[in-house]
């Protein structure tokens, strides 16, 4: 199914997930819409790892409005799709920034 959109769920904590969720709607050719994991109104359909502000997340939202929810760096993998033209190499950069970050 096609992505017509793109959730980030994100803990405004990690500096690494901020900078991810600041830079992402540039890099996508489908809307962005960014949430904190504090929020209290996420959806009950977001991971609860995510809610509980453990992991961050990406959600690809399809036609029909259902979302395939990627935890963590598997985001990457789920929004490989909607880059924009061009943008590859930054998405990249941000991806390796983020992994970097992680492992440390």
């Amino acid at each position: 199914m096609r992505t017509v959109s793109v959730v980030a769920v994100y803990d405004v904590s990690c500096p690494s997930c901020s900078e991810i969720a600041r830079e992402l709607p540039e890099l996508l050719r489908v809307p962005v819409t960014v949430r904190t994991c504090r929020d209290p109104e996420l959806p009950a359909s977001v991971p609860a790892a995510v809610r509980r502000c453990a992991t961050p997340a990406l959600g690809t939202v399809r036609r029909d409005g259902s979302i395939r929810w990627w935890p963590g760096l598997t985001g990457a993998v789920g929004v490989l799709p909607v880059v924009r033209p061009g943008a590859a190499r930054e998405a990249v950069a941000l991806l390796w920034s983020a992994f970097r970050t992680a492992r440390h």
